[in-house]
């Protein structure tokens, strides 16, 4: 008997065994694939979470700090932007796989501290964050420098003979590297997780020429003027629509001026008429005509001022205001007048027109030899080849009186311009400026082939009662010219006809000038 019953209490024992023994198995597998109590990864509690439930959770926590504001302020600017556009991210960790064995893994002791540490206060396990400074450094550059002032430099202009000189004004500017590095900081540096506000870094930005150094502007550097007495109405408003364009421009040191830039669009619109104009060897009529004597003046006096010539080209037939190699062109881009201010001071070019004559006057800081020194240009001729004979061209249109020289002759001329310096009256040096071609072109004339009908016989009545009797009487030619009426043509001396320019048209035929 005794032996049945010990032999059922082994059994039962075995069977609770068996099932507690099962159950616990259980309970300690699924303890071992969750984190244990306590854990936080950065301010995110996972305690009691799977791999998968942490993974998930620590994403979410880092995509909501990604949605956080910043704002740049700049004075009373301001610049927003996401941490999550500036490429916030958390750096790779494996935190939760140490959370899961935290407690789990090693020896009995190792388990043993890491469950009496939780005991003692929390485990965290903090996260490392990165931005793309790229883009930061983009977001300054783009946008918070785009609030920057620009400075404004000192400046001088000419009215009535006398200087007029304005203040510089300073501008701010954002320093990109020190505002970059505050933005850093605020991320970086004890962030409590908020919208951030942070102030852009400013500075100053100093005009490059202030007042001081705008008012030694004030001495002549050099002056030129050619005259136009010959030149029509139309002409002569195309140079002082010129002059008007270009007068009181400032040049700082180093900026080039640009004929073309301050003279074009040649239209109606801009100030300009229709005059006589140089093409292909042939003299046209073309809006602007006469644009060529407002820059050959100033080229002449940009060399007065020994300012840097970039650009200069001569006209392809010979002009009749200054002397040869002593032209400029303009004829679109092609050919401009360019010259730098390579002096220590603002200059200013000072230009108008009166009775007939084009004056430009360059102002700047003399620092040359004034009293002691001075500058001539010199023109040799090289070469000289002959007009080519008279151009003769018919209109059946015009009667036989009518004669028209559309052009006058130019001989065809190699030439070089020199500059020589004078010290005490001595020269100490002649440099070669420029060498020039010009085309020989015909006289160009335009005559009538019409036939002129006589005028029949009138009866008189003496006539009349004399058996009708007829005489005829012819009437002077004279009243029958058309078009111009033009003086003999000096045949020993063509090249002293009315020579009209002056203006390359070319600039409207895709810049082509013979």
């Amino acid at each position: 008997m005794r032996r049945k019953i010990v032999l059922s209490v082994v059994f039962l024992f075995a069977l609770s065994f068996a099932f507690f023994g099962n159950a616990s198995t259980a309970y300690a597998e699924e303890a071992d694939n969750r984190i244990c109590q306590g854990v936080f990864i950065d301010e995110v509690d996972v305690s009691g979470m799977t791999r998968e439930e942490a993974v998930d959770a620590v994403n979410d926590f880092v995509n909501s700090l990604r949605k956080k504001g910043i704002a740049i302020r700049v004075d009373d600017d301001v610049v927003y932007t996401t941490l999550g556009d500036l490429g916030y991210k958390a750096e790779p960790y494996d935190y939760i796989e140490q959370a899961l064995d935290l407690g789990k893994a090693g020896n009995i002791i190792r388990r043993y501290k890491d469950l009496k540490d939780i005991e003692q206060g929390r485990k965290v396990y903090p996260l490392t964050y990165s931005i793309d400074e790229k883009k930061l450094n983009k977001l300054i550059s783009k946008e918070v420098s785009a609030y920057n002032d620009a400075p404004k430099n000192a400046s001088v202009s000419r009215k009535n003979n006398k200087f007029i000189y304005t203040d510089h004004v300073i501008g701010r500017k954002v320093e990109e590297s020190q505002t970059a590095q505050v933005v850093k900081d605020a991320i970086f540096d004890n962030w409590n997780r908020t919208d951030i506000v942070v102030e852009a870094v400013i500075e100053d930005d100093m005009p490059m020429f202030t007042r001081d150094i705008v008012e030694l502007c004030n001495t002549k550097l050099g002056s030129f003027t050619t005259e136009y007495t010959s030149s029509d109405e139309d002409r002569a408003g195309n140079l002082a629509n010129g002059a008007r364009l270009i007068n009181n421009t400032v040049l700082y040191p180093g900026d080039m001026f640009s004929g073309y830039e301050y003279l074009h669009p040649f239209s109606v619109e801009n100030g300009y008429f229709m005059a006589h104009a140089y093409l292909n060897g042939n003299t046209i009529d073309s809006i602007g005509g006469g644009a060529c004597q407002v820059t050959t003046t100033l080229y002449n006096a940009a060399l007065f001022s020994e300012l840097e010539i970039v650009q200069r080209n001569p006209h392809s037939m010979t002009i009749s205001y200054v002397d040869l190699s002593r032209d400029s062109a303009i004829a679109g881009t092609s050919k401009d007048l360019k010259f730098v201010n390579n002096t220590d001071a603002p200059i200013l070019i000072e230009a108008y027109t009166v009775n007939k004559t084009i004056t430009f006057n360059i102002w700047g800081h003399e620092s040359r030899d004034a009293q002691n020194r001075r500058v001539e240009f010199e023109t040799k001729v090289i070469s000289e080849t002959p007009a080519p004979a008279d151009v003769i061209t018919e209109d059946p249109t015009k009667p036989e009186t009518f004669r028209d020289v559309t052009q006058s002759a130019h001989n065809g001329y190699k030439a070089e311009l020199y500059k020589v310096v004078y010290e005490n009256n001595i020269e100490v040096s002649r440099t070669l400026v420029n060498k020039s071609s010009y085309a020989a072109a015909p006289r160009r004339i335009t005559i009538g082939t019409k036939k002129v009908e006589k005028a029949p016989p009138k009866k008189t009545d003496k006539d009349n009662k004399e058996d009708d009797k007829e005489t005829t009487q012819t009437n002077s030619p004279d009243g029958l010219i058309e078009g111009n009426s033009i003086a003999p043509i000096n045949q020993t001396n063509p090249q002293s006809q009315l020579q009209v320019d002056l203006w390359d048209l070319s600039r409207d035929l895709n810049d082509i000038e013979d």
